[in-house]
């Protein structure tokens, strides 16, 4: 996943407000809306449903994790590789 830049305009009242907050917390005005953003974003990740694996799918997940552990697996170039 890329990043992606953000440009925002803030009215001087906007800049006030969040400049208040931000230096209580020690951040600078753009590390303070960035933290928000972060904050709101893993706030919607959260609530994400959870679907548990079934037993068999969670063992073997665990011995590829296992595997992979000790270098025993290798990075494909395209879905095509999983057919060799």
């Amino acid at each position: 996943m890329q990043t992606q830049k953000i440009q925002i305009t803030l009215t001087p009242e906007e800049v006030s407000a969040l400049s208040y907050k931000s230096r209580s917390l020690g951040y600078n005005v753009t590390k303070y809306v960035k933290f928000i953003v972060m904050k709101e974003a893993s706030s919607v990740v959260d609530n994400y449903p959870v679907i548990p694996m079934g037993q068999a799918l969670e063992k073997r997940t665990i011995e590829a994790l296992k595997l992979h552990e000790k270098g025993r697996s290798k990075k494909l170039k395209s879905l095509d590789d999983l057919d060799l």
